[in-house]
C-alpha cells in the first residue's frame, strides 16, 4: 500500500481552496452595493481576452479530463490527442458563425435564442434535456475524481465531495461570472498546467528520458497517432475524430451555455472570438499536458501495470496511483498534483453552476415574473445558484450509492447534445427552419441517440487494445477477468471496483491488434465519436423536411440577425419582406445590434 497523505498535503489542497474562496468573497464585496443581474451574469460585458480565454479552457478540461484522459492514454495509447485538430475546425464555425449571432443579439442564455427564434415551447424542451444533463456532470465531476483520489490516497470520500462542493457553491453563488473567470484563471494557469508538467517532467526522467519513455511506449504498442481506417465502428480513428471531433467541438465550444456566457461578458465581439480561438488552444495544451501525463505513467509501469497486477481497481486511478508513487517522499507534492484535479473539478463545476443559475433566471424566473425588480431578481438568482450547488453535492453523494446504474445514466446523457446542436443548426444556418420542424428534429435526433446507445449496450463489441505487462513485479499477482464482452469506454467509475481487472486477458488474445470484432449489428457498434455528428444531422434533415412542408405555400419569415453571417449574406435581399412581417420596434431593436 502506498504512503497516505501527509499532513503538509493537506495543508497546500487547503491553501489551494482557500485562494478560490477569496476570490469569490472578493468580487461579492467589491459589488456589494451596486451589483446587477448583467454584472452577475456577464461581468457588465466588460471582461477582457485573457482570463476569459483561460476560463474557457478550464471550464471544458474538467477533472474528468485530467484524470480521464491519462487513463485513456495508458489503456489504448495516444491516439485521443487527435481531438486538438478536430478543435481547430470547430473554432472556425463557432467563432465566424455562432459568435456574431449571439453577440450582436446581447442575449444572457442561448435559450433565449431559441425563444427568438422559434418559440417558447422548444426553448423550455431544451432546457428541461439540458438540465438532466448538466445535473448528472456535474455530480459525476464531484465524486467521480474525488473516488479515485479516496481510493488510492485514502483521503476521506466525504471530505473530498464536501470540499469541492461547498467551496465552489459558496464562491460561485457570491461573486457571478466574475469570480468564476478569475478562480478558472488561477486553477488552470497555476494549478493544473503545473501540476501536470510535475508529473510529466518527473515521471520521464525516471525512466531515462524522453527516448526511453519512447521506446518503452513503441515496445507496449503505444505510439500509433493516427489510423485512417474508415470503418465507422473503430473507436479512434482520424475520420471518427475529425467529423465527429469536429461536431463536438462546435457543441462544446459554440452552444453551451457556460461558454456562450463567456462570450458575451467580452467587451466586443472582435475580443468574443479571440478569447474563442485562444479558449480552443488552451484547451488543446491541457489535453497534450494529460496525453503526456498518461503516457509518463506508462513507460513508468510499463513492466510493472499496477492494474494487472491488483494493486488498483480501475483505470481513473491510474494518475492519482502515479502521484503517490513517485511523490510521496516529497512532503506536499502530492498534496500540489491532487489540489490540481480538485481545480480542473471547481473550474468544471463553478462554470456550470453559473450557467444553470442564469438559465433558471433569465429562461424561467423571467419569463413567470417578467417586472421584478432588477436588485430582487439578482439577489434570487444568487439564492438559486447556491441551492442548485447544494443539490448537486446531494447528487454527488448519490452517486455513490447507484454506482453502475449512474454510469448508465451518464452515458445516456450523452446522447442529448448532438440532437441540442441540430437545433442551433437548424435555426442559424436554414432560414426555412421553423418551430415544428425544429421540435420534430430534436426529439427525433433524441430517439435516434438513445435507440444506437441502448443497442450498444445490447450488442457490445470486443476491441483491441495493447498488452500491459507484469513481468517486472516482484510480488504475486491476483488477477480476475473482465466480463464477457466488457470494454471500457474512457469514462470515470466504469470497470467495477470489486474486480482486480486484466487487461491481458484472453479476451484481448482472440481479437488480432487493429481489428474489431463485432458481436451484433454494426449501426449499434458505431464509434462513440460519431454519435454526436449522427444524431444532429438527422434533427437537422428531419427539422428542413418538416420545416419545407409545412410552409410549401408561405415561406417562414425570419429576421436576418438570427441567421450566421455568411448565410445572412444571401438573404439580404429578403431583409425588406422581413421588415414588413415584425413589429417595427422589435426590426429596429435587432438592427441596433
Amino acid at each position: 500500500m502506498l504512503a497516505t497523505l501527509t499532513p503538509w498535503d493537506y495543508l497546500v489542497v487547503l491553501v489551494m481552496m482557500l485562494i478560490s474562496t477569496g476570490i469569490g468573497v472578493f468580487f461579492a464585496v467589491r459589488s456589494r452595493k451596486g451589483q446587477t443581474s448583467n454584472d452577475y451574469f456577464l461581468g457588465n460585458r466588460n471582461m477582457s481576452v485573457i482570463p476569459v480565454s483561460l476560463s474557457l479552457a478550464a471550464t471544458v478540461m474538467s477533472a474528468i479530463t485530467y484524470l480521464g484522459t491519462p487513463a485513456e492514454v495508458y489503456i489504448y495509447g495516444p491516439k485521443i490527442g487527435l481531438l486538438c485538430a478536430s478543435r481547430t475546425v470547430g473554432s472556425i464555425v463557432v467563432m465566424f458563425a455562432l459568435i456574431p449571432v449571439f453577440y450582436r443579439l446581447k442575449i444572457t442564455t442561448v435559450y433565449e435564442y431559441l425563444a427568438m427564434r422559434f418559440n417558447n415551447t422548444l426553448r423550455f424542451l431544451v432546457i428541461a434535456m439540458k438540465f438532466f444533463h448538466d445535473f448528472l456532470y456535474m455530480g459525476i465531476v464531484i465524486y467521480a475524481p474525488a473516488l479515485a483520489l479516496s481510493t488510492v490516497t485514502q483521503l476521506n470520500l466525504t471530505f473530498a465531495i464536501l470540499t469541492v462542493g461547498v467551496v465552489c457553491t459558496f464562491y460561485t453563488s457570491i461573486g457571478g461570472i466574475k469570480a468564476v473567470i478569475w478562480t478558472d484563471v488561477f486553477q488552470v494557469a497555476i494549478i493544473m498546467v503545473i501540476g501536470s508538467t510535475i508529473m510529466i517532467v518527473i515521471g520521464t526522467v525516471r525512466v531515462g528520458g524522453l527516448g526511453e519513455s519512447w521506446r518503452r511506449a513503441a515496445e507496449g504498442g503505444r505510439t500509433e497517432l493516427v489510423d485512417f481506417n474508415f470503418d465507422p465502428t473503430v473507436r479512434i480513428s482520424f475520420w471518427s475524430v475529425m467529423i465527429g471531433g469536429s461536431m463536438l467541438a462546435i457543441y462544446t465550444a459554440g452552444i453551451k451555455q457556460s461558454l456562450v456566457q463567456r462570450y458575451n461578458s467580452c467587451r466586443n465581439e472582435r475580443e468574443a472570438k479571440i478569447a474563442c480561438f485562444l479558449g480552443i488552444l488552451g484547451m488543446g495544451i491541457i489535453q497534450l499536458l494529460a496525453l503526456a501525463a498518461g503516457m509518463a505513467a506508462y513507460s513508468y509501469y510499463s513492466t510493472c501495470d499496477p492494474l494487472t497486477s491488483g494493486k488498483i481497481d480501475r483505470p481513473d486511478q491510474i494518475l492519482p496511483y502515479f502521484m503517490m508513487d513517485v511523490f510521496y517522499q516529497y512532503p506536499g507534492m502530492p498534496g500540489i498534483l491532487i489540489g490540481g484535479a480538485f481545480c480542473a473539478s471547481l473550474s468544471s463545476l463553478s462554470s456550470v453552476l453559473n450557467a444553470v443559475a442564469a438559465a433558471i433566471g433569465q429562461d424561467i424566473v423571467k419569463t413567470i415574473w417578467p417586472n421584478m425588480s432588477d436588485k430582487k431578481y439578482t439577489i434570487t438568482v444568487k439564492f438559486i445558484s447556491a441551492v442548485c450547488g447544494v443539490f448537486t453535492i446531494v447528487l454527488a453523494f448519490i452517486a455513490s450509492a447507484l454506482g453502475d446504474v449512474l454510469q448508465t445514466t451518464i452515458s445516456i446523457s450523452g446522447a442529448v447534445g448532438g440532437p441540442i446542436l441540430g437545433v442551433f443548426l437548424l435555426g442559424i444556418f436554414f432560414p426555412r427552419g421553423n418551430s415544428k420542424g425544429a421540435i420534430t428534429g430534436l426529439l427525433s435526433g433524441l430517439a435516434a441517440g438513445l435507440t444506437v446507445y441502448i443497442g450498444s449496450m445490447v450488442n457490445p463489441s470486443v476491441l483491441p487494445r495493447p498488452p500491459l505487462s507484469t513481468e517486472g513485479c516482484s510480488q504475486s499477482i491476483n488477477v480476475t477477468m473482465f466480463p464477457p464482452n466488457y470494454m471500457w469506454t474512457g469514462n470515470l467509475s466504469d470497470i467495477p471496483s470489486s474486480t482486480h481487472t486484466n487487461f491481458v486477458s484472453s479476451l484481448d488474445s482472440t481479437v488480432p491488434n487493429g481489428q474489431v470484432s463485432l458481436s451484433g449489428s454494426s449501426i449499434f457498434n458505431l464509434s462513440y465519436l460519431y454519435l454526436s455528428a449522427v444524431t444532429s444531422l438527422i434533427t437537422v434533415i428531419i427539422g428542413i423536411t418538416v420545416s419545407v412542408l409545412t410552409t410549401l405555400k408561405k415561406p417562414t419569415r425570419v429576421n436576418p440577425q438570427f441567421l450566421a453571417p455568411v448565410v445572412r449574406k444571401y438573404f439580404a435581399n429578403d431583409e425588406d419582406e422581413t421588415r414588413n412581417s415584425l413589429n417595427s420596434n422589435e426590426y429596429l431593436a435587432l438592427k441596433k445590434v
